[in-house]
C-alpha cells in the first residue's frame, strides 16, 4: 500500500482507536480534496480487516492485506459519485445497494468496512437513507464518510459520526513527494506552491501543464493591465480554449481568482502565489475593481455547471474582466 504523505499524528491517533478496538462505527474524514482522506482510509480499512495487525497499523502481507490493496476485498464496499455530463453524485439506488451489502454476515473478517468518497455529493435521497442506517447500523459494519465539505453533509448526519479532520499538506512535503515521483526540482517547487496543500491537485496540475495555465492567468492579466488584451486576442484565446475541459477552464479561473487576491491582501494575508509576488508587486488594480473581477470570476465558475458554450464562456468572462479594469 501507498506511504500517506503527511498526517502522521492523524493515523496514529486512528490506528491507536483500531489497536484498543474504539474505532467509531460511523466516522467523516473531512479535508480538502487530494490531501490524503482516501489513502488515509484505506489504511484504517486494511488495519480494521488484517489479520495480524500490529498496534492497529496493517501486516501489509496477510490475504486480507492483499485483498483490500487490489481493492477485491469481499468485506471492503466502496460508494463513489457518478458522473454525469454536467455533476457528479451519490444516488439512492447506490446507498441501497450498500444497504444490502453492509447487513450481511463478514465472509473473510470480523467485520465489514464501507468507505463513501465524496459523501457530500450524496442527493436529498440518498443522505436520509444513509441517515437510517448510521442510526441503527449493522452491528459488525464500520462506515468511513470521505468529504471535503463537511457542512454539506446533513447535520443529523455529522451528529452522529465522529469527525476527524485532515489539515492541508505543507508546500515542502508536496515538493519532496513530487520530487521522489521524478519531477524537475523547478516544478516541484512551482508546483507544490499552486497545489494549495493538495497533493492531489499538484499531481493534477503536472498532469494538465498547471504551473503553464498559472502563467497564462497572470499574462492575461498583464496584458489587461497594459492595455494589450486585444478582441483579436480574446477570440483567438476563446478558440483555444473550446477544446479544453471544463474542468482546466475552472483551473484557470481560480489561477485568475488567487492572483487577484495576492494583489489586494499580499501585505496582510499569505500569499497563494508566493514565488510571482516580484511580478505582482508590480500590478496595479485599485482595490473595488479588484474585488469586481473576482466576483466575476465566481459567477463564471458557477456558468460553467451549465451547459453554456465554453468558447463563449472564455470570450465573455475575458471581455467583462477587461471592462471592469479600464471603466472609470
Amino acid at each position: 500500500m501507498k506511504n500517506l504523505i503527511g498526517h502522521e499524528a492523524t493515523l496514529a491517533y486512528l490506528q491507536k482507536n483500531i489497536a484498543q478496538g474504539k474505532f467509531p462505527h460511523a466516522v467523516i474524514f473531512s479535508g480538502e480534496e487530494g490531501v490524503g482522506k482516501r489513502l488515509a482510509a484505506e489504511i484504517c480499512v486494511a488495519g480494521l480487516l488484517c489479520e495480524n495487525p500490529v498496534d492497529g497499523s496493517p501486516c501489509g502481507v496477510c490475504e486480507s492485506c492483499r485483498l483490500v490493496a487490489a481493492r477485491s476485498h469481499p468485506d471492503f464496499y466502496v460508494v463513489e459519485a457518478e458522473a454525469t455530463k454536467t455533476t457528479r453524485n451519490i444516488k439512492i439506488g447506490q446507498i441501497r445497494e450498500m444497504q444490502s451489502e453492509a447487513a450481511l454476515r463478514p465472509i473473510n473478517s470480523a467485520r465489514r468496512v464501507v468507505i463513501i468518497d465524496g459523501a457530500e455529493l450524496m442527493n436529498n435521497a440518498a443522505a436520509n437513507c444513509l441517515l437510517k442506517t448510521i442510526e441503527e447500523p449493522p452491528s459488525q459494519t464500520i462506515f468511513i464518510l470521505l468529504t471535503a465539505s463537511r457542512s454539506s453533509l446533513l447535520m443529523t448526519i455529522r451528529s452522529r459520526c465522529m469527525t476527524v479532520h485532515f489539515d492541508k499538506l505543507k508546500p515542502a512535503q508536496i515538493r519532496d513527494a513530487l520530487i521522489t515521483q521524478g519531477v524537475d526540482v523547478q516544478e516541484a517547487e512551482r508546483l507544490s506552491v499552486i497545489a494549495d496543500g493538495s497533493f492531489g491537485r499538484a499531481l493534477k496540475l503536472k498532469d494538465s501543464g498547471g504551473a503553464q495555465l498559472r502563467e497564462m492567468a497572470l499574462d492575461t492579466l498583464e496584458k489587461i493591465c497594459r492595455a494589450e488584451l486585444s478582441n483579436e486576442d480574446i477570440f483567438k484565446t476563446g478558440a483555444e480554449m473550446s477544446d479544453w475541459s471544463r474542468d482546466k477552464f475552472a483551473d484557470f479561473l481560480t489561477h485568475v481568482q488567487k492572483i487577484l487576491r495576492d494583489i489586494c491582501f499580499a501585505e496582510v494575508l499569505e500569499p497563494y502565489n508566493s514565488d510571482l509576488m516580484p511580478r505582482l508587486s508590480k500590478i496595479k488594480i485599485p482595490e473595488r475593481k479588484n474585488f469586481l473581477m473576482i466576483e466575476t470570476g465566481a459567477k463564471y465558475h458557477k456558468r460553467l455547471k451549465s451547459n453554456a458554450n465554453l468558447r463563449l464562456l472564455a470570450e465573455s468572462y475575458f471581455m467583462q474582466i477587461r471592462k471592469i479594469y479600464h471603466r472609470g
